[in-house]
């Protein structure tokens, strides 16, 4: 089949890389136009790009997919299927019937569970003790259209959305690798969605990724995870953000019952442990920071950066706002 496929981000590259292994190379990739990224804001390629170069696949980088220059090339390629994952935009009708058999979406979430940008995140701050992949038809309607097959995988209580989207990726990998098996056997399978049971993941928004101290610990927790690591949850301090690296649920009751830090106010520090990291009092119950990173700074141990800000236990974090 003459495949073209959409990707931009590192969750794109391993389909890429297993269609490349199978001998079933895209005949054109496209990707994002290149963005700055870093401190530096130099200018870079996207993971997929640079994955397609390295194979010697041809890339594009238009900045509508949908374009009418853009379509127009691509219609001149005769593609059988356009394979997208990952990609970025919305595709319009006119790029959706512009292969033989349409476009087929690598979707990382158990759908109908998490329509939308972000399934990853939303699947570990929701808390969800399984996670997925899909494949699934593309049509107008957002993630909506009909699926061909999915896999299911556990979701670790300490994994991030970095591990889990690495083990998702492959995971995509296996499973657009079994649905080509099929289409090419002549298997065409559209289950519909059962609309009912859909939820939402819109793309992250970078306030979302802030830590404010009067949620619960749980919750807290799950979102340093989800947005781990980017954008990176963080602490709003007067000296410039805490980027917090790993956290966990703290013991409350056992701080409660041992009359430690009962009744201190929100981001009080009721104990730096060497191993465990800095255990902050919440509104209600605590949070242990484990690994954390200053603005300007390297990544570190809680610990460590408690001793060099000399913040000792009933020293209470800067915080910039009241909690």
């Amino acid at each position: 089949m003459r495949l073209v496929y959409y990707g931009t981000p590192a969750l794109a590259v391993p389909p890429l890389l297993r269609l490349y292994q199978d001998r079933r190379a895209p005949i054109l990739v496209v990707t994002r136009p290149d963005r700055p990224s870093g401190r530096g804001l130099q200018t870079g390629a996207s993971p997929v790009r640079r994955a397609a170069e390295s194979l010697g696949i041809p890339v594009v980088t238009p900045e509508r997919a949908g374009a009418a220059d853009a379509l127009a090339s691509l219609r001149a390629l005769s593609p059988d299927l356009l394979l997208v994952a990952a990609y970025g935009q919305i595709f319009p009708p006119a790029l959706l019937s512009a292969a033989r058999l349409g476009a087929l979406n690598v979707h990382y979430s158990l759908l109908p569970r998490w329509r939308g940008a972000a399934p990853v995140q939303a699947a570990i701050l929701a808390g969800d003790a399984e996670s997925g992949v899909t494949t699934m038809w593309m049509t107008e309607g957002l993630d909506e259209g009909p699926i061909f097959c999915s896999r299911a995988t556990p979701v670790d209580p300490d994994e991030d959305a970095g591990s889990l989207g690495a083990r998702l990726a492959t995971l995509g990998a296996e499973c657009l690798a079994e649905t080509l098996d099929w289409i090419e056997r002549g298997e065409i399978v559209k289950t519909p969605q059962d609309a009912a049971r859909a939820t939402l993941a819109p793309k992250v928004r970078a306030a979302e990724a802030r830590l404010r101290l009067t949620e619960p610990a749980i919750l807290l927790a799950r979102r340093v995870r989800a947005y781990a690591p980017e954008p990176g949850a963080y602490l709003a301090l007067s000296g410039g953000r805490l980027l917090v690296v790993a956290a966990a649920p703290g013991e409350s009751a056992a701080v409660a019952s041992a009359g430690a830090g009962a009744g201190a106010p929100a981001g009080t520090i009721l104990r730096v442990d060497p191993t465990r990291g800095l255990e902050v009092a919440l509104a209600a119950g605590t949070l242990w920071l484990r690994r954390v990173k200053p603005a300007g700074r390297r990544e570190m141990a809680a610990a460590d950066y408690a001793n060099g800000a000399r913040l000792k236990t009933g020293a209470r974090l800067p915080l910039q706002d009241a909690e």
